[in-house]
């Protein structure tokens, strides 16, 4: 904390400096607007919202000698820093672009907009300012729930592609969400331009971070019983499991858009009652089903633990911001 002194400046108002580095960080210059908002025993100044043109943020990343995993590893990590150009080069270039290509295409606001035998480039075209995190996690909620039935589906109707199809959409708008999230951090005046403060969104990262991991779950869960040949109480004991964890899902959502902490609470204390459902299922499979069930059943747990996880978040959120 700094120590200004409060100076008179005419015969209505006081001036008192600010700290030149408030001003580097966020790329003021002398003559622009700052906002100045009145709160009780405190005053808050704010940058102006005004975007400056600047050099859009580029890196570089050569793909010669590198495993196709590496290489979206390094896309997706400069897409979430938020690097406005990605430039990629290399001789083998040529042979990986349709790969390459998917890749860039499966991250929201990129589009190519240059390419060669042996360079990509692909240009962010998205305006971050005009991002709602709210609407994409209700989006991302809306994608899981759908998930989620037709994996319980999946004992009679195989939907994994479908699945696959969906949790392409969920990845796609996580990623923006960790963007958009990320970028607010770095930068105070998109902070206020959502309109959210440093707490909330790391709040919405965490969410945000396990409901990924929930539709991830149901995705492996669907290819593990599909084509299975259950008997009917096997098939009656898997669906009324998956079901009562889709109730927590339900639930631990309405807890966080309400930030209702008792809800969040209960869901958070009836882990242990699924886990001991899960085990009990388990033991009264047998034959060749068993190895396959035992793995959707480990994907179904953590499927839960990820529900535990954003119970936590939702009870050490503050409960005042909606």
């Amino acid at each position: 904390m700094e120590t200004r002194k409060l100076i008179s400046f005419g015969s209505s108002s006081y001036v008192i400096s600010v700290p030149k580095s408030w001003v580097k960080e966020n790329k003021l210059q002398k003559g622009d607007l700052v906002h100045i908002e009145n709160k009780k025993n405190e005053l808050a100044v704010y940058p102006s919202a005004v975007v400056r043109q600047e050099e859009p943020r580029r890196v570089f990343i050569d793909i010669d000698n590198k495993a196709l995993e590496l290489v979206q590893t390094q896309i997706v990590s400069a897409y979430l820093k938020g690097y406005d150009v990605i430039d990629l080069k290399g001789e083998s270039l040529e042979a990986q672009a349709p790969k390459i290509k998917a890749i860039l295409r499966s991250l929201t606001g990129l589009e190519i907009v240059q390419q060669s035998a042996n360079r990509i480039t692909a240009k962010d075209l998205l305006n971050i300012r005009e991002i709602s995190i709210s609407t994409m996690m209700r989006r991302m909620d809306n994608i899981i729930r759908s998930m989620i039935i037709d994996a319980i589906d999946c004992v009679k109707h195989c939907h994994y592609q479908s699945l696959l199809e969906r949790d392409a959409d969920l990845n796609r708008l996580a990623f923006l969400t960790f963007r958009v999230i990320r970028s607010a951090l770095a930068d105070p005046v998109l902070t206020k331009v959502l309109n959210m403060n440093h707490v909330e969104l790391l709040f919405n990262w965490v969410i945000a971070m396990h409901m990924e991991k929930i539709g991830d779950q149901a995705k492996r869960i669907s290819r593990h019983v599909s084509g299975l040949h259950l008997t009917t109480e096997e098939e009656a004991g898997f669906c009324a499991l998956f079901s009562a964890i889709y109730q927590d899902y339900l639930q631990v959502m309405k807890a966080y858009y309400k930030r209702d902490m008792q809800l969040a609470y209960d869901i958070d204390l009836g882990n242990r009652k699924r886990l001991a459902e899960s085990k009990e299922y388990l033991n009264l499979l047998h034959g060749d089903i068993k190895t396959e069930m035992t793995r959707a059943i480990d994907h179904l747990k953590s499927m839960r633990t990820d529900i535990k996880m954003l119970a936590r978040a939702v009870m050490n959120s503050d409960e005042n911001v909606l």
